[in-house]
């Protein structure tokens, strides 16, 4: 149950666009939000990064800022989601948002195990399930050197490819214009 809903997209775009200097802390900010269990439900971080790769087409935004703020937003996020369940994980799994996700809670766990270290890179590309395995990553002993280094290289690849989804579909649209 996503609050964002294409309306709101469109409105975080159109501000984005009215305001492109606070597009870096923008993205930053949701980015991060979505990475974190608590709130991972409220922000669609996929289609907000896509609708910055149309607004950087069209020359709104710049490439470099709004790239660099993406992937540090997903890689704090992921980091704070990472660290709670370091020091607190029955703590957390004692949240409404938790306790009605038990399945997805349940997946993240089998996916750990099945792909242990893996399924930190392999999560980014899982949607919903990700920030359960991040959760997890801690307690199930994935060193923060190893987390780290397959966040920062999972948010790469993503970011990359978000963008480029955005840029080409406004490069699409202005051809069918």
């Amino acid at each position: 149950m996503e609050l964002f809903t294409r309306e709101a997209i469109e409105g975080i775009s159109s501000f984005m666009r009215s305001h492109a200097a606070w597009a870096g802390p923008i993205l930053f900010a949701v980015m991060a939000l979505e990475g974190v269990i608590l709130t991972t439900f409220i922000f669609s971080g996929s289609l907000v990064i896509v609708a910055a790769g149309a607004l950087i087409q069209q020359g709104l935004l710049p490439l470099a800022p709004c790239f660099t703020a993406i992937v540090a937003g997903f890689w704090f996020g992921d980091w704070i989601n990472y660290e709670f369940g370091r020091r607190g994980e029955a703590w957390m799994r004692s949240f409404a948002i938790v306790q009605r996700n038990v399945g997805l809670l349940d997946r993240a766990e089998a996916f750990l195990r099945r792909w242990d270290k893996a399924s930190i890179f392999l999560s980014r590309f899982v949607g919903p399930l990700r920030p359960f395995v991040v959760f997890l990553a801690g307690p199930a002993g994935i060193s923060p050197a190893t987390f780290h280094l397959m966040t920062l290289l999972s948010t790469l690849l993503v970011t990359a490819g978000l963008l480029n989804a955005g840029m080409t579909g406004m490069q699409l649209w202005d051809r069918l214009r």
